[in-house]
C-alpha cells in the first residue's frame, strides 16, 4: 500500500477512536445509550476483523494463508464471546467470571498465538528455539505478574481459580505480544512487514486492554467503556489494516522463490537469541526484587542491581553459547559440504563422465567397472564380475601391444595414452591408464567419431575442398620429402579460365576445375602428387622419369587432355593449359625448383598459350629484365618520360583529316626508345596501366585544345582501365579540367575489353556514352564476343584490323571479311575505318565503302608539334586521291 494511502488510514483510525472514546461524553448519552455506544463497536469490530483476514487468507504462501485462518478464527471468537456478554446484558443475566465468553476469549488467544507462530515460520516451518523463546516468554510474564500484582492477587474479591484465570490470559497476549516484537527483531519479514508490525501491534493493545480488565476484575472496580474499549476496539481495526495491507502485498501469486525467501534470519539475530532468555530472567529478578517480596530498601535495591547483573551474564554466557554453536555448526556444514562435494566429485568422474572405467588390482583382477564401462564390455563379453582376471576378459589384450601398455605403466609408474581398434566391434577407442597404489585405473571411450573427424580435419587441411587433389600445404611438405635426385616439378596453368568464369559463371568455373582434376589424376596415375595451388593453377610432382623426353611427352599429354572440350550442363567448354618445368639438377633445393618451375610457366605464357616450358637461367635473366622495367614503369610519369604520338584518321569522303589517334611512347633514361609491345603488357600486368592511362587521356585532351575545332582526338582504353568503377568520373574530370568538348573525344576499346563481365562492360559503356564522348571498337574481328555488344550497344566506330586490311586487294577471304564488316557498319549506323592501309591499292579499295582509313600511307606516328603539318599537308590537297590512284 502506498506511503500516502497509510497516512490517510493513520488519520482516520486515530480520529474514529477519539470519537469513539469522547463521543458519550460529547454527546451527553444516559446509561442506555452509553451501554449501546459501547457494545454496537464492540461486535462490528470483530466481525470485521474476522471477514478481512479470512479475505487474505485466500492469498499468499501456505503458512501465511493458514495464519490468516487462525487470525479469523480467533476474530470469530471475539466476536462470539463478545456476543454472548451482550446477549446476557440484554436479558440482564450478570455472568459470573470467568463464564463461556471467558473460553472464547482464551481460545481467541489460543489461535492468535497460532497464527503468530505460523506468520513467523522461517522457510515454512516451525523453528525449536521459536517454540522456546515464546514459552519462556509466556513463563517469564506469568512469573513477573505474580511478582509485580502480588498484592492486588492476594487482596482480589474473586475466588482464587477465577483470579488465576483473571491474569494467566492477559499474560498469554502480553507473552504473544513479546514474540511478535521479537520476531521483528530476529527477522526480516519484506513485502509482509508493514502487515506484520500491524498485527503486532494489535496483539498488544489487546494485551494492555485484557492487563487492565483483570486488574479491575480483581479489585472490583471494572466498568463497561473507558479506556479498555477503546484498546479492545483499536485491536480489531488494527487487525482489519493488517489484513488490507496482506491483501495489497499479495495481490498476485507468490512465486516459488518468494515462498522461499521469506521470512529471512537477520545476521545480527545472535544478539536478539542470548538477550530473550536474559530479559526472562531480569524481568523475573527485578520484577521480584522491586514486588517487595525481599523486603524495602536497601535490600530491594541490592537485589535489583544483581538481578541485572545475573541478567547481563546469562545473556552473554548465551550469546557466547550460540556464537560458539554457529561456528561449530557451521564447521560441520563446511565439512559435511567439502565431503559431499568429494562424493560428489568422485561419482561424477566414474559415472557421469563419458569414459568408461576399470579398476584393477595388482594381480590383474577387475575390482570396479562404471556402467559404461560395462555397457561396452557386456556386448562382447558376459565374464564382467568383480575378481576376474583382465585377460580371462579380454583374451587378446594379454599378446598384443594393449597388454604390454598396461604392463609398461605398472614398471614405470607413469600413466599411458593409445588408441585401439576393437575388430569384433569395428570401434576405435581411446585408452588411458593412471598407476594407482592399488593397481591400475583404465579411462576409454569410444572415440570412432572423433578419429574419423581427426581424419576428416587431417584430409581438409592438405586437400582441395573443391577437387579433392593435394593442397599448397600438402605439396611443399611433399617437395620436400622427395628424395629422387631427378624430381620434376609441373606448373599447369589454365588459359582462359578466367573469360569462362566471367562469362559463363563461377559454378561453372567449379565443374570445369573438377574436370580438369580428374583429367590429370586419370594421366598421371594415383602414385604421383597432383595439387591445386589455387585458382586455375595446378601443380605435379614426378618423382621417377627416364629423363626431359618423357618429362616433355607427358607435359604435351596434359596439355593435349584439358585442352580437349569439357562437358558441362551438356555444352563443351574449351580451355587450354601452359606448362612450366623445373627438374632437379639444375636447382636442387626445393623452394628453388618450384620457383624455376614458376618462371618457366610465366615464359610460357608470356611467349605461346598452349605450350609447355623447360626452366632456362635466361628465363630468370629475362623475368629480372622484366621486373626491373616494371619499377622503372612505375616512376616514369613523374620524371616525364612519356611522350604521345599522334596518326591522322582521315575522312574518305572530304579528304580532311578527321581526328588524331594518341599514341604512348616511353623513352628510358638509360635504354632509349622501348615499344609499346614491350612495357605496355607490363604496364597492364601491374595494374600501372591505370594511372598512366589517365595520364595519356589528359594529355591527349590539352593537346587537341590547341587544334582546330573540327579535329578530335581518339585514346585507346586497356581492359584494367575499363574494368575501374571511376572511368567514366575519370573522363568527366579529365574534360572539364581540359575544357575539351565531349564531341572531340574518342574513346577506342578492343574486343579484349568485351571478354569481361557483360553487365558490367554495358554499364560503363552506357556511362561513358552519357558523358557524350564517341566510343569505337577497335582491332573488330579478332575477338569472338563483340557481335553481341554490337546488337546491344551503339558504338560509334568500328575499326577493322589491320590483319584483314594488309591482305587487300589481294586476298579474296580479305575481300569478303572487310566487306562483311562495311555492310554490318551501314546497316547498324557505325562509321566504318580501315586500319594499317600502307600500300595505294589498299587505299583505293577502302575508299569503297569505308568512312575514314589510317595507316603509313597517309602519315606516320607524329609528335605533338608536327600535328600542324600533316594538317596542312593533308587538308586542303589532292594528296589523297593522288595516293589512290
Amino acid at each position: 500500500m502506498p506511503f500516502h494511502l497509510r497516512l490517510v488510514a493513520l488519520i482516520v483510525l486515530v480520529a474514529g477512536l477519539a470519537v469513539f472514546a469522547a463521543g458519550p461524553g460529547w454527546l451527553r448519552l444516559d446509561f442506555e445509550a452509553r451501554a449501546a455506544w459501547w457494545s454496537v463497536p464492540s461486535l462490528l469490530g470483530p466481525m470485521a476483523a474476522a471477514v478481512t483476514c479470512f479475505l487474505a487468507a485466500r492469498r499468499g504462501t501456505p503458512g501465511e494463508r493458514s495464519a490468516w485462518r487462525n487470525f479469523g478464527i480467533g476474530s470469530s471468537l471475539y466476536l462470539l464471546g463478545n456476543g454472548s456478554y451482550i446477549t446476557l446484558a440484554l436479558v440482564d443475566r450478570v455472568p459470573v467470571f470467568p463464564s463461556l465468553a471467558e473460553a472464547a476469549f482464551f481460545a481467541m488467544a489460543l489461535f492468535f498465538t497460532a497464527g503468530m507462530l505460523q506468520f513467523t515460520q522461517v522457510r515454512n516451518r516451525f523453528g525449536t528455539v521459536q517454540l522456546y523463546n515464546f514459552a519462556l516468554i509466556y513463563c517469564a510474564i506469568a512469573l513477573s505478574a505474580i511478582f509485580v500484582l502480588n498484592h492486588s492477587i492476594a487482596a482480589s474479591v474473586m475466588p482464587p481459580f477465577a483470579t488465576v484465570v483473571a491474569f494467566l490470559y492477559p499474560a498469554l497476549w502480553c507473552a504473544v505480544a513479546a514474540f511478535g516484537v521479537l520476531s521483528l527483531t530476529l527477522y526480516g519479514y519484506g513485502r509482509k512487514s508493514v502487515s506484520y508490525g500491524l498485527m503486532v501491534l494489535a496483539v498488544l493493545a489487546e494485551a494492555v486492554a485484557d492487563g487492565r480488565y483483570a486488574l479491575g476484575l480483581m479489585d472490583g472496580t471494572y466498568q463497561v467503556g473507558g479506556i479498555m474499549q477503546v484498546l479492545w476496539l483499536s485491536s480489531s481495526l488494527l487487525i482489519v489494516w493488517s489484513a488490507i495491507e496482506q491483501m495489497a502485498e499479495t495481490r498476485d501469486e507468490p512465486s516459488a522463490e518468494t515462498q522461499a525467501a521469506a521470512p529471512r534470519r537477520r545476521a545480527d539475530r545472535s544478539i536478539a537469541q542470548a538477550t530473550v532468555p536474559a530479559l526472562a530472567v531480569g524481568a523475573i529478578l527485578i520484577s521480584g526484587s522491586v514486588s517487595g517480596v525481599v523486603g524495602g530498601p536497601p535490600y530491594s535495591y541490592v537485589a535489583g542491581v544483581l538481578a541485572i547483573g545475573f541478567a547481563l551474564i546469562a545473556g552473554f554466557r548465551e550469546h557466547w553459547i550460540i556464537s560458539t554453536q554457529r561456528r561449530l555448526r557451521h564447521a560441520v556444514e563446511q565439512s559435511r559440504e567439502a565431503l559431499e562435494a568429494s562424493r560428489t566429485q568422485l561419482e561424477a568422474v566414474l559415472e557421469s563422465t563419458h569414459d568408461s572405467v576399470l579398476v584393477i588390482t595388482r594381480d590383474w583382477r577387475v575390482a570396479y567397472w562404471n556402467s559404461h564401462a560395462a555397457q561396452i564390455i557386456k556386448l562382447t563379453n558376459d565374464k564382467l564380475k568383480v575378481g576376474v582376471s583382465l585377460w580371462e576378459l579380454f583374451p587378446n589384450a594379454a599378446t598384443s601391444g594393449e597388454g604390454d601398455q598396461y604392463k609398461r605403466v605398472f614398471q614405470t609408474g607413469e600413466p599411458a595414452e593409445f588408441e585401439l581398434f576393437l575388430d569384433d566391434q569395428q570401434v576405435w577407442l581411446g585408452i588411458r591408464a593412471f598407476p594407482t597404489a592399488e593397481g591400475l585405473s583404465v579411462f576409454f571411450r569410444d572415440i570412432s567419431e572423433q578419429k574419423r573427424a581427426r581424419d576428416e580435419i587431417e584430409h581438409l587441411a592438405h586437400h582441395d575442398p573443391l577437387t579433392g587433389l593435394a593442397n599448397r600445404a600438402l605439396f611443399q611438405q611433399r617437395l620436400h620429402e622427395a628424395r629422387e635426385p631427378d624430381i620434376a616439378v609441373l606448373l599447369l596453368d589454365l588459359d582462359h579460365f578466367k573469360e569462362v568464369n566471367d562469362t559463363l559463371g563461377h559454378p561453372v568455373g567449379d565443374v570445369l576445375l573438377v574436370s580438369v582434376a580428374n583429367r590429370l589424376r586419370d594421366v598421371l596415375g594415383p602414385d604421383v602428387t597432383v595439387a591445386r595451388l589455387g585458382g586455375d593453377e595446378f601443380a605435379v610432382i614426378l618423382c621417377r622419369h627416364d629423363g626431359e623426353n618423357e618429362v616433355a611427352a607427358i607435359a604435351m599429354r596434359l596439355i593435349e587432355t584439358v585442352g580437349a572440350p569439357h562437358p558441362v550442363n551438356g555444352q563443351p567448354v574449351r580451355v587450354g593449359a601452359s606448362i612450366g618445368i623445373a627438374v632437379a639438377g639444375k636447382a636442387t633445393r626445393p623452394d628453388e625448383l618450384f620457383k624455376n618451375a614458376d618462371i618457366a610457366l610465366y615464359a610460357a605464357k608470356t611467349e605461346a598459350r598452349g605450350a609447355h616450358r623447360f626452366f632456362e637461367p635466361s628465363m630468370h635473366i629475362e623475368l629480372m629484365q622484366r621486373q626491373a622495367l616494371r619499377s622503372d614503369l612505375a616512376n616514369a610519369i613523374e620524371r616525364g618520360e612519356f611522350a604521345l604520338a599522334y596518326q591522322p584518321l582521315v575522312d574518305l569522303r572530304t579528304d580532311r583529316v578527321a581526328s588524331f589517334e594518341a599514341l604512348l611512347r616511353w623513352n628510358h633514361p638509360r635504354r632509349g626508345p622501348i615499344s609499346p609491345e614491350e612495357f605496355i603488357p607490363v604496364a597492364e600486368e601491374s595494374g600501372l596501366i591505370v594511372p598512366i592511362g589517365e595520364w595519356v587521356l589528359r594529355q591527349a585532351a590539352r593537346e587537341a585544345m590547341r587544334w582546330p575545332a573540327d579535329v578530335a582526338v581518339a585514346v585507346n582504353l586497356s581492359p584494367r582501365q575499363f574494368a575501374t568503377d571511376g572511368l567514366a568520373d575519370t573522363v568527366k574530370r579529365v574534360l572539364a579540367e581540359t575544357g575539351l568538348q565531349t564531341s572531340r573525344l574518342e574513346l577506342e576499346i578492343t574486343e579484349t575489353v568485351l571478354m569481361r563481365d557483360s553487365n558490367t562492360n554495358l554499364e560503363t559503356l552506357r556511362r561513358l556514352r552519357n558523358v557524350g564522348v564517341r566510343i569505337a571498337l577497335d582491332d573488330f574481328g579478332t575477338g569472338f564476343s563483340s557481335l553481341g555488344y554490337l546488337q546491344r550497344f551503339p558504338f560509334s566506330k568500328i575499326k577493322i584490323d589491320r590483319a584483314f586490311v594488309s591482305g587487300l586487294p589481294g586476298s579474296e577471304e580479305s575481300q569478303a571479311i572487310v566487306r562483311s564488316v562495311i555492310g554490318l557498319g551501314q546497316s547498324l549506323g557505325m562509321k566504318v575505318t580501315a586500319e594499317g592501309v600502307e600500300t595505294p591499292a589498299q587505299l583505293a579499295w577502302v575508299r569503297n565503302g569505308c568512312d575514314e582509313a589510317q595507316g603509313y600511307l597517309l602519315s606516320r606516328p607524329v609528335a605533338a608539334a608536327e600535328v600542324f603539318g600533316v594538317l596542312a599537308e593533308i587538308d586542303g590537297s589532292r594528296r589523297v586521291r593522288r595516293l589512290a590512284g
